[in-house]
């Protein structure tokens, strides 16, 4: 747990380690306590195993965040100098897959590689409160995460805009998955990183996490993600 700590501290706070390291050595502890499930015949002592020792690290590096109310340094995003800004405008791309047009969408068609998909667009395509949504083809817009020892891009499923009640507008990634392998669950704290460095910059909108076990589930999902938006950043209505 030592070991796992001082990785996780000079990865995070190099020149602040004999400060950082006494709560990084806890959160170390507690997450090793609560999510690492050891196999009958195998001990615990396998953790300090490479294989093992370097998910723990990625996990908790891309999960532990500054603490802004006690005036550490606020997450920032790392932005393209000469592209800042993405554009469906530039999705131009041919597919022998199976394509359905769109309504709300401002790429004419969503290539669907299931019918999960399919659903998904169908949905947003009928939300009163989808201003826009595309899927995410064919868009250049990953996520950086590590697994492994390397580091992988993640590729949201769906990027939507939500119409909040005093019309101003959220950016949602949304992520469609039924099965989760523990690959696809180093992805989220590095999602949920990004969207806290972006909604620190402040200049690319506000942006919100989700997953969606199921599209059938969707509609609540939408519905649930816009008022706690609302209640985040819409300002008090006058009363009458």
């Amino acid at each position: 747990m030592f070991e796992i700590a001082s990785q996780i501290t000079s990865k995070l706070a190099p020149d602040r380690r004999p400060f950082v390291f006494p709560q990084v050595l806890e959160i170390t502890e507690q997450y090793i306590e609560k999510k690492v499930k050891v196999k009958p015949g195998a001990s615990i002592d396998e953790i300090a195993l490479r294989r093992y020792s370097d998910s723990i690290v990625s996990r908790l590096c891309d999960a532990i965040q500054p603490d802004v109310q006690s005036g550490e340094a606020p997450l920032l995003p790392r932005i393209e100098r000469y592209r800042p800004f993405g554009s469906t405008s530039e999705v131009r791309f041919s597919s022998l897959k199976e394509a359905f047009g769109t309504v709300r969408s401002h790429v004419s068609h969503v290539v669907v590689d299931s019918g999960w998909e399919h659903k998904v667009a169908y949905e947003l395509d009928k939300n009163s409160d989808v201003v826009a949504y595309v899927k995410n083809d064919h868009l250049d817009f990953t996520i950086p995460y590590e697994w492994e020892h390397e580091v992988h891009p993640y590729i949201p499923d769906f990027i939507i805009r939500l119409r909040l009640k005093d019309d101003s507008e959220i950016n949602m990634i949304l992520e469609v998955k039924g099965y989760e392998t523990e690959k696809d669950r180093a992805k989220k704290p590095a999602a949920q990183r990004w969207v806290s460095a972006v909604n620190h910059h402040g200049g690319f909108g506000r942006w919100i996490l989700r997953e969606c076990r199921s599209p059938y589930q969707l509609p609540k999902i939408l519905e649930n993600t816009k008022h706690e938006a609302e209640e985040l950043y819409c300002t008090a209505l006058p009363a009458n």
